[in-house]
């Protein structure tokens, strides 16, 4: 694999990609998540996409107008998190990116969309981020008019694999 060359799920013995000549367009996550929708789908499946450099302000917007396509939505929002580690030693410490990693977990673990809100886009290039906007159109979709119920949350998942984080996260709307 070339340096600079975008992982795909062909990379793992999965036939799918979404770019040209075999290279990926989208990062690896939001390509999982283009297959999911294409291979699974839930009528009706919608897909949005967000650019990787849009504002917190753009996201937040993208993800209320979400919450309203209908009385119930469900969103799969997909992103990675640092990936600064991955040019340092395997498994080597990266003080910024732990406490990035830290407080996005402590978001998604307690269905907390104004912690999701104030994600720092400056910090997605120094750390290598291209979640950050993912995660704040769901903060949108979270506290939009439609949303004025808190939700319940369980943290599934939360590693380093291939030196990137990655946190799985799942809401519903508390009773």
């Amino acid at each position: 694999m070339s340096p600079g060359r975008r992982r795909s799920p062909g990379d793992y013995g999965v036939p799918f990609t979404v770019g040209h000549d075999g290279e990926p367009a989208l990062p690896l996550s939001l390509t999982i998540g283009k297959w999911l929708l294409a291979n699974h789908p839930a009528p009706p499946a919608v897909w949005w996409g967000i650019a990787r450099d849009a504002s917190p302000a753009e996201c937040l917007q993208v993800g209320e107008k979400l919450a309203l396509l209908a009385p119930r939505v469900a969103l799969l929002a997909l992103g990675d998190g640092p990936a600064r580690r991955a040019r340092a030693a395997p498994h080597a410490a990266d003080p910024e990116a732990d406490r990035y990693d830290d407080h996005l977990a402590g978001a998604l673990a307690g269905a907390d969309p104004a912690a999701l809100a104030a994600l720092d886009p400056r910090q997605d290039g120094p750390l290598e981020i291209a979640g950050r906007p993912a995660w704040q159109v769901l903060a949108g979709a979270a506290s939009g008019e439609q949303s004025q119920h808190a939700f319940d949350a369980e943290l599934r998942y939360r590693g380093v694999p291939f030196e990137v984080s990655y946190v799985v996260a799942s809401w519903r709307r508390a009773h």
